[in-house]
């Protein structure tokens, strides 16, 4: 199992070395500045263009943008691929869900009680008050943009399926709707879910270590817990 997760990483490096970065650089943000800081420099850099941008960039963690990428591989009939995804979405969902209700944290509209008319956001994306660890979002997106780089032929791609996880991570914050922690959390979580089930599915078709496969391509998706 080991071996099999190192060659996967090896190969996809063009997805998991800027992942290594972020992670470095986000859990050094998080040790080195306060949690409110981390949220006022993203949520107050804002404006009417960023606003359209990031309502769309947050769908690519919406479970709908997940479900019709599953509908996508039932209908081109591409029976492994569709059943990793929907083990990687089942496993982030209960991760996710066990999250919010063991730490049930209050969201920034919550937290910042006092400020919360300082605070941006946009009418047609109205923030939630609780179970703001972890983000379901950032774990859908970058759940299913893992799985589209370890899948996809052109492994040069996994550096655009990194960027969309991150601007969905982005949205996140931007939107009022977590803190930096939650979304850096989140990535984790989508990473190891879709690396740990891929590298399960391997193993039962290998019988043995060290192969991944990128035969068949899925559709590039326009990207469920919130």
């Amino acid at each position: 199992m080991f071996y099999t997760l190192v060659t996967m990483v090896q190969k996809n490096r063009y997805f998991f070395i800027p992942f290594l970065v972020w992670i470095i650089l986000g859990g050094l943000l998080i040790l080195l500045y306060p949690k409110e800081d981390l949220f006022l420099t993203v949520n107050q850099l804002h404006n009417p263009v960023a606003d359209i941008l990031t309502t769309i960039t947050t769908y690519l963690g919406d479970g709908k943008t997940y479900g019709g990428i599953l509908l996508i591989l039932l209908i081109r009939r591409q029976w492994r691929p569709f059943m990793i995804s929907a083990s990687i979405l089942a496993l982030v969902t209960l991760l996710v869900i066990s999250g919010k209700h063991v730490f049930d944290e209050p969201r920034p509209i919550t937290y910042f009680a006092d400020i919360a008319s300082t605070l941006h956001t946009v009418s047609w994306v109205p923030p939630h008050a609780w179970n703001s660890f972890p983000s379901g979002h950032t774990s859908t997106a970058f759940a299913l943009f893992c799985f589209m780089a370890i899948w996809w032929e052109k492994k040069q791609m996994g550096l655009l399926f990194f960027a969309l996880g991150l601007a969905a991570a982005h949205s996140r914050i931007y939107l009022c709707q977590h803190f930096f922690e939650d979304v850096y959390a989140g990535s984790i979580i989508g990473t190891f879910s879709s690396v740990f089930i891929y590298g399960l599915f391997e193993l039962r078709k290998t019988g043995k270590p060290g192969t991944t496969r990128s035969r068949e391509t899925v559709i590039t998706p326009s990207a469920g817990v919130a």
